[in-house]
């Protein structure tokens, strides 16, 4: 809507510049009546505390444009004395929304503001306002058209939600799934950390925090290079240590490969254009594989895979076709990951991923978009690379965090996990003279 205005000394000259915005040519009477209103809540809101001419003016052009907005639908045919009808559903979220109530209040208009949710206060205070208050409340997204979509609350759900806020805001405790939205925080780290972390809920490591309701995740994403003394069998045994049930492993490389049978790839062109990730396009599309999870969580997915694309953390993104590899493969991932996703709580124990390197045969590009993707995500990655070659060629930045943490050892081969042992045995002579 557009609204004619200038620069103005004062008040007056700002409303009496200002009311010529506000044209009713069927009715000189009513005409009047309008601006006879908006110069009267204007006024009044210039009494508020610290309120400035120009802060003043901005809430005046925003009242103009409602009342351009309504103005035709409330009066049209309008003559004496008939009065037209505002229904307000949910109550005044800001004090523009308060002021466009206020106004319509001083013109023929009877103003009816619903608000059956009693967790969501409406903010209008006005001397013309005669409020009625129930005990029993109830959730409308929108104006009911059928009583079908209605929703009530009982007194104990209503009690339930209060002790929600009671027990869950700011106090450092949170229910289940409490959040939707969640970015990650590298976790820089000594190696010997990485043992004690690895099974801390994400609420209980450095630098967790949830702001506005995002929660920050302190992840892992790192490399250990070597084998300590060259002791292979004790080596194994610190990786069968790291394997929880929320962790997946990768026993070599490639794991991903671009020969692999993808039934997103001949999507990838569609779901990726002009430079953009097209979200509604993918969730409506029949070849979306995440359909089921639930809908936050595929907001998430959907949020990271943008993320890794417009930061370009993969070599090639936006100069030879990457980007399609990287939407056909964070669209697919394996079932495996997707369930440790589907439960993945951001403020309890969060998924990982284990990748283990023992040759000269190093990660896909496919591996890296799997394994920054679900960084991204939230898992912890870690790569054991006993060689301590290289696995970052597919990275356009360092990325990983790498420990040395012994010799480097080749041609090693992953062993059968369920024969491995979690401790380590030690003789007699180990536990005397305190070897190892």
């Amino acid at each position: 809507m557009r609204v004619r205005r200038g620069n103005y000394a004062n008040l007056d000259q700002m409303l009496l510049d200002l009311q010529a915005n506000i044209q009713y040519p069927a009715s000189q009477k009513l005409r009047g009546l309008l601006v006879k209103a908006f110069a009267e809540v204007i006024t009044e809101e210039s009494k508020e505390p610290g309120v400035k001419l120009n802060r003043l003016l901005n809430k005046a052009v925003y009242l103009l444009c409602w009342i351009k907005r309504y103005l035709g639908q409330l009066f049209q045919n309008w003559k004496l004395p008939d009065v037209g009808c505002f229904i307000y559903m949910g109550g005044c979220r800001d004090g523009n929304e308060a002021l466009f109530m206020r106004y319509l209040a001083r013109i023929p208009v009877d103003v009816l503001i619903l608000c059956p949710n009693l967790n969501t206060r409406c903010c209008l205070k006005d001397s013309l306002l005669y409020e009625i208050n129930h005990q029993t409340s109830m959730v409308l997204d929108k104006f009911p058209e059928q009583d079908g979509r209605l929703r009530i609350g009982t007194s104990a759900y209503h009690a339930e939600r209060e002790l929600d806020t009671l027990l869950y805001q700011d106090s450092g405790m949170f229910r289940d799934q409490q959040f939707a939205r969640a970015d990650t925080i590298m976790l820089q780290t000594m190696d010997r950390e990485i043992k004690i972390l690895w099974n801390n809920e994400l609420r209980f490591r450095p630098n967790f925090s949830t702001v506005d309701g995002i929660v920050n995740l302190p992840v892992i994403f790192a490399k250990m290079s070597g084998v300590k003394d060259r002791d292979v069998d004790n080596y194994w045994i610190s990786i069968k240590q790291l394997i929880t049930p929320e962790t997946l492993v990768v026993n070599g490389a490639p794991f991903l490969t671009a020969a692999m049978p993808n039934p997103v790839k001949m999507y990838a062109t569609e779901f990726f254009k002009n430079g953009k990730l097209r979200k509604n396009k993918i969730k409506s599309h029949p070849g979306y594989q995440y359909s089921f999870l639930r809908e936050e969580m595929q907001e998430h997915i959907l949020n990271k895979l943008e993320m890794l694309i417009e930061q370009k953390l993969i070599k090639g993104t936006f100069e030879n076709g990457m980007e399609y590899t990287i939407v056909s493969v964070a669209l697919n991932l394996p079932k495996e990951a997707v369930r440790l996703l589907q439960q993945f709580d951001f403020t309890k124990k969060n998924p990982k991923l284990i990748y283990i390197m023992t040759t000269e045969t190093l990660m896909s590009i496919e591996d890296a978009v799997y394994t920054a993707f679900l960084n991204l995500l939230g898992f912890d990655v870690l790569f054991f690379v006993p060689t301590g070659y290289n696995i970052e060629n597919h990275f356009n930045k360092k990325l990983l965090e790498e420990h040395q943490i012994g010799e480097y050892v080749y041609d090693l081969e992953v062993p059968n996990w369920d024969a491995v042992p979690v401790t380590a045995r030690r003789s007699w002579r180990d536990i005397i003279f305190k070897r190892g």
